[in-house]
């Protein structure tokens, strides 16, 4: 299908505050901890139980970019990670790169996703075994951690094109839209896993 993308027809804004906000974009623990919501999905139960991969599933996280050399992540050489940000037709990235994340939100939402394990530092995640899995990072929203639907919905279908078989998206917005609606059910038809925020609060 082809999509007409609206133009900025909702705000997106991550609500990230306090300690959480300076962790996400500073903050490096030098012991390895579990986050509380880690326990709360029960994530460890299906990590032994987790099949053996032919080939990493390709997760994609649109959100402010990624911090690409932040020391409890997956990185580029060893762990093939790699992104994708808007380009101007003059060269301008309106959004900067992927692989910069000016918010520390992105980041933030990579690592509970797929903060490696085994390392000892920093904290363990949903996936902490990076050899299951290979991050596709979307740079849809701004380094102040502001978008719109058409920058969103850009990012995910270049995750999906490069592969992306689970998208995640931990934004908020107001309002709803038949587009956006038919857009996303359109990837989950194709076999994409779309994972959304239900609200912070």
């Amino acid at each position: 299908a082809t999509y007409q993308f609206p133009d900025d027809e909702i705000e997106f804004s991550p609500n990230v505050e306090g300690e959480e906000a300076a962790g996400a974009r500073h903050g490096r623990s030098l012991l390895q901890e579990t986050p509380y919501g880690i326990n709360m999905v029960n994530a460890s139960h299906v990590w032994s139980k987790t099949p053996v991969m032919t080939e990493p599933i390709k997760i994609c996280v649109v959100d402010t970019g990624y911090d690409l050399g932040h020391l409890d992540l997956p990185n580029e050489q060893e762990h093939n990670v790699t992104g994708w940000h808007k380009v101007n037709s003059d060269g301008s990235t309106p959004f900067g790169k992927w692989d910069v994340d000016g918010h520390g939100h992105g980041t933030h939402c990579a690592g509970t996703i797929g903060a490696i394990g085994t390392n000892t530092i920093g904290v363990t995640s949903v996936n902490p075994d990076p050899s299951k899995f290979q991050f596709i990072i979307g740079k849809g929203l701004s380094d102040s951690g502001s978008g719109s639907n058409a920058n969103v919905m850009e990012a995910v279908t270049e995750c999906v094109n490069a592969g992306a078989k689970v998208v995640s998206m931990s934004l908020g917005g107001t309002g709803s839209s038949t587009i956006t609606d038919a857009f996303y059910k359109d990837q989950y038809d194709k076999g994409v896993l779309i994972i959304a925020a239900a609200g912070n609060s």
